[in-house]
């Protein structure tokens, strides 16, 4: 099982992580985007993250970045928005019984506290994806994801309690979403790599589907001990070929990738996933939460190329919920 306070700890600390080395200008600017509209500033997406954390019954007015005024908060302010946020969630969560995290109040409307904690992290990673992209377009280098998640996070026997989140559940519920970002992408779009302003470009669409496709592979060879290769070109990885492999291809490799994931998943043990291996236990959230960045960054290029924003996270009712979907 995955703690919710290992998992909250994780993805705070890996979204500060993205914040580095951004000025003022950088973090507030907003991008435009092809046929008219800007996206959102760094500095909204802090804020708006540190509502998610914060959210309560009698929240601050302050924190209602979702919609309506996409003025920019100034660094400073949204810096300490997430610091309180961060503060907000270790004042609670790591104590948190099993009883409140299923509790539904009114305010997560219809989803329980637990199931709340999932939603702002895979919420959080996504808009980790987002800033990544915009960093880049402003000259940064690119900042890879993830970090060294055996220090915060990984798979546990359980321990008498309910399986907090399924893992079967998780990464279907990953692969769909994921899915979903790709809507309406024409074949053209999908192999398009945006420039970036020190002269490069950022990987296409469709090379990111190679990459998460790979993770998910590896996770099943690992796991099954079966080796698997996907075409003559199955490393989407650091230094690898950037050419764009074709949308047809790679729509047909992630399909694969989702169905291998569901040969072997749901019938996963505690004993095979607390299993140290070369990677450790902590492999298949590490390809979760990989999964969530990428489409983020999706998400981002959509918006760059003209398409309108896709809303993520989905519903979770019926599909990952905390203990686990009845």
């Amino acid at each position: 099982m995955y703690s919710p306070i290992e998992v909250a700890r994780f993805t705070l600390a890996e979204f500060n992580r993205n914040l580095e080395g951004l000025s003022e200008d950088h973090a507030r600017v907003r991008m435009t985007k092809a046929g008219g509209g800007a996206m959102n500033a760094i500095t909204w997406a802090m804020a708006h993250i540190a509502g998610h954390w914060l959210s309560r019954p009698g929240q601050p007015a302050g924190f209602a970045f979702r919609t309506g005024d996409p003025t920019p908060p100034v660094l400073a302010d949204a810096r300490a928005w997430l610091d309180e946020a961060a503060a907000f969630t270790e004042s609670w969560l790591p104590a948190a019984e099993a009883e409140l995290l299923r509790s539904k109040p009114d305010f997560l409307r219809g989803e329980s506290i637990g199931t709340g904690v999932m939603r702002a992290a895979l919420h959080t990673w996504f808009h980790c994806g987002e800033i990544n992209v915009i960093r880049q377009l402003l000259g940064h280098p690119e900042i890879a994801f993830l970090g060294d998640i055996t220090e915060y996070l990984e798979w546990r026997e359980a321990d008498g309690r309910a399986e907090m989140y399924r893992p079967a559940e998780l990464a279907r519920f990953t692969l769909s979403e994921f899915e979903r970002g790709l809507e309406e992408l024409t074949a053209v779009e999908a192999i398009a790599r945006l420039d970036k302003a020190d002269g490069t470009q950022t990987n296409s669409i469709t090379w990111t589907m190679g990459h998460v496709s790979t993770g998910w592979l590896f996770d099943y060879a690992l796991m099954t001990g079966e080796r698997f290769q996907f075409g003559e070109r199955a490393f989407f990885g650091p230094n690898a070929d950037p050419t764009p492999p074709s949308f047809e291809e790679m729509r047909a490799m992630f399909a694969t990738a989702k169905d291998l994931t569901e040969q072997w998943l749901p019938d996963a043990t505690d004993e095979l996933l607390s299993s140290k291996r070369d990677f450790g236990p902590q492999e298949l959230m590490r390809t979760v939460l990989h999964t969530w960045f990428h489409t983020g960054e999706i998400n981002a290029m959509r918006q760059m190329r003209g398409h309108d924003e896709i809303r993520f996270v989905g519903r979770m009712a019926g599909q990952l919920e905390y203990g686990g979907v009845a």
